[in-house]
């Protein structure tokens, strides 16, 4: 296969002015590809709120910029402490979320300056300008140009971020900072000059942490050992600074004197100063931001090189290879080292086995990043799967939205079920995975009408979703807790029988299809039905409205939810295969009109047919496959992956949520998408001519012959020679095939 497309690179090469434009080799280098602005722009909905700075995959470090601008620095457009438009730097700090739709971490932050001024303590005092031309940002580096003149590189590990400025005169150290809406209620830090070393603590609570209570972060931090601070103040509760060592309570602070070349490791825990202290002496021996970025590339080297793509344009590989970066930089890996972690309010426990992981945007990553980590990184699936269960094991019930070391609470359904459930049926070991140990909760959770001895978790209204077979309109978002409840049960089902319980099995495969009980035939869509089995009066429904009864979405949106491991039920509460396929052409019909017709600020909105920027029905452009028309998934699919992506930074149609969306073009630009919680891959069309996917010393060729600007339909597929005629693949199939061949025509096959 590859010798033939050698024979079509030089084919192209040698055409002449007026034959087709050469086709791109294969990608040597993958890292450079990766452009972290992506996804850093828009407003409102339309924000991608992608992090910007310094980590590696998994890193809990996530050591960037914190910026304002035009907008000051209002929530929706610093989520992950960055916006694209912003044009003055507050800080750098050392913890982000990626892509979340809420404000949280931004701590922990350093400051250079020219020359400390005891009086400009705040961060509107020393916060500075930068421009764009002065700025460049890579997979594991970013550096910039403040107005002042100050050069700052900044680097991380997985628990460590390095700090170089250059040309400044002091640097601020600053424990009362967060990102908006965030608070710190009580810090400490000690600046041992002899030692050479500054330790502390800051408890925080943002949008998120501030479900649990907040959390504590420990730092360690050192100088290079050429580049020492000469002097130092410290400075609390509105207290004017001093020389003494230790200072503690609010707004806490401190300041370095600093040569004009200045290198700092600063260590993190979220167990304990001892934590941080090991944790840097043990990721960065040597403290030197070229050593540290040149490791960092190689990291994320060792992860993007697992798919080597010929083909495509240099703004598809942008995208790319930038969408399969974002993946990684969520779920954080917050144990210690030594494998210690400690969740809230629970004693220090030790990981053997598996690195602790938190920041899991569960309902969001379920739908594409859950499974592409089985497919091209089963080490994090595992990690990430096995996590969960401590987090169950800890806290007493499987969480929706961990971050840090607790659970926020945040969002609906039991979607760690599906995490578990989809990593043992991809193919990580119950052992590893931990699912024999999360069994007896997640069943008891999930199955029993007695309240269990602690809480349910994600499985809230399960009593009377038991009773009637979907969550009756008595609360908000019943008919979308019903169908993630539905998802849910489809995936603990798959559990149930890797567990070898087949009579839970067979229960809950029945009970994934109890959301069919919520379409209404006058109205057209499912909706909120009451206890008694009625539904709200048909002439008070509007399928574009997103009220109460849905989560973040409207009925149109909320329609295929479940529909991607219940084709059947679709085509059955709809009327028919031709019907459902009908309804969901209806529905990206009037996407792409409102798309290309709308004012531009519509995107700022949620969007009321399909939107991309947000969850719900991600899935939707694949369920065409399933019933049997897989031309109109290539289709659109195919105008979902133009449109909505780009490397500018608006290319990220709404908040990557954790690397969501960026797995949907990775899973959907490699020709497959999953159906979450089982073994199963729908096909779709790939993106590039030739794909190599390398895993565990396995190489899986994936190439679309004939593929073209306008031959984006599949007519053929082949699995190492053996015709593929329906919809989907096996994960084994997948895992352990050599080639995968598409053919590619500009008209739907016969």
């Amino acid at each position: 296969m590859r010798a033939a497309v050698a024979v079509l690179l030089i084919t192209a090469a040698c055409s002449g002015d007026d034959g087709p434009p050469a086709e791109l080799p294969e990608v040597t280098d993958t890292v450079a590809y990766v452009d972290p602005t992506i996804g850093t722009g828009g407003l409102g909905f339309a924000h991608g709120s992608c992090f910007v700075g310094a980590a590696v995959p998994h890193g809990l470090v996530k050591l960037g910029p914190d910026t304002s601008g035009p907008f000051g620095t209002v929530n929706f457009l610093h989520y992950s402490g960055y916006w694209a438009g912003d044009d003055k730097i507050r800080g750098f700090s050392h913890v982000h979320l990626h892509g979340a739709g809420a404000t949280d971490y931004g701590v922990l932050s350093l400051m250079p300056i020219k020359a400390f001024d005891p009086a400009k303590r705040k961060v509107t005092d020393y916060e500075s300008r930068f421009t764009k031309d002065g700025e460049t940002a890579a997979a594991g580096l970013y550096e910039v140009s403040l107005a002042s003149g100050i050069d700052v590189a900044l680097t991380a590990t997985q628990r460590v971020g390095v700090h170089r400025y250059t040309n400044a005169g002091a640097v601020l150290i600053d424990l009362g900072k967060t990102l908006e809406s965030g608070t710190i209620d009580a810090a400490e830090i000690t600046v041992d000059d002899a030692a050479r070393e500054i330790t502390g603590q800051l408890h925080t609570t943002g949008g998120m942490s501030r479900g649990f209570g907040g959390y504590t972060l420990y730092f360690v931090a050192k100088p290079a050992a050429s580049t020492p601070w000469t002097a130092h103040q410290v400075w609390s509760m509105g207290n004017e600074p001093s020389g003494a060592m230790t200072a503690s309570g609010t707004a806490v602070g401190a300041v370095l004197t600093v040569p004009a070349s200045f290198e700092l490791a600063v260590g993190i825990s979220l167990v304990s100063i001892a934590g941080a202290r090991a944790n840097l002496a043990a990721e960065v021996p040597a403290i030197s931001v070229d050593t540290v970025a040149a490791q960092a590339r190689a990291a994320w080297a060792k992860l993007l090189d697992r798919v080597l793509l010929t083909g495509g344009t240099e703004e598809e590989r942008r995208v790319f290879y930038t969408s399969l970066y974002h993946a990684f930089l969520m779920p954080s890996v917050i144990g210690d080292v030594d494998g210690n972690y400690q969740l809230a309010g629970q004693p220090v426990v030790k990981a053997a086995g598996w690195d602790q992981m938190s920041d899991l945007s569960l309902w969001d990553t379920y739908r594409t990043a859950v499974s592409l980590y089985a497919w091209l990184a089963p080490e994090s699936a595992k990690h990430q799967a096995r996590s969960l269960v401590g987090f169950g094991e800890g806290l007493g019930a499987y969480p929706k939205w961990p971050i840090a070391n607790g659970e926020s609470g945040s969002m609906l359904g039991a979607s760690a079920e599906i995490v578990i459930a989809d990593a043992v049926a991809r193919g990580i070991s119950i052992a590893d995975a931990g699912a024999d140990l999360a069994w007896p909760r997640l069943r008891q959770a999930a199955m029993d009408p007695a309240a269990p001895p602690s809480v349910r978790g994600g499985r809230g209204d399960i009593v009377s979703y038991i009773q009637y077979g979907y969550v009756p309109l008595t609360g908000g978002r019943s008919a979308s807790t019903t169908t993630e409840y539905a998802n849910d049960d489809f995936a603990l089902a798959q559990l149930a029988g890797a567990l070898g319980h087949t009579g839970d099995r067979d229960a809950l495969l029945v009970r994934s299809r109890g959301w069919r009980k919520l379409y209404d035939p006058a109205v057209g869509f499912i909706r909120g039905r009451h206890a008694d089995g009625s539904f709200p009066p048909a002439a008070d429904f509007d399928p574009l409205d997103m009220t109460d009864e849905y989560a973040e979405a409207n009925a149109w949106h909320s329609l295929w939810m479940a529909a991607i491991h219940d084709t059947a039920g679709l085509a059955e509460i709809l009327g028919g295969t031709d019907a459902a396929v009908a309804k969901l052409e209806e529905f990206f019909t009037k996407a792409k009109d409102d798309w290309d017709h709308a004012d531009e600020s519509a995107a700022n909105f949620p969007r009321p047919y399909y939107w991309h920027g947000n969850e719900p029905d991600i899935n939707a452009p694949f369920i065409f496959a399933q019933l049997g028309r897989r031309d109109l998934t290539n289709l659109w699919a195919d105008w979902v992956a133009d449109v909505m992506y780009s490397d500018q930074p608006e290319g990220v149609a709404g908040n990557d949520d954790g690397g969501t969306l960026g797995s949907w073009y990775v899973l959907n630009a490699l020709g497959v998408y999953p159906i979450a919680g089982s073994d199963r891959w729908i096909l779709t069309a790939p993106r590039f001519p030739q794909a190599r996917v390398r895993i565990g010393g396995k190489e899986l060729v994936i190439t679309a012959e004939g593929l073209s600007e306008k031959a984006i339909y599949v007519q053929s597929v082949e699995l190492d020679g053996a015709a593929i005629t329906g919809p989907e693949l096996t994960h084994a199939q997948l895992a352990n095939g050599s080639t995968l061949r598409f053919v590619m025509g500009e008209k739907p096959a016969p």
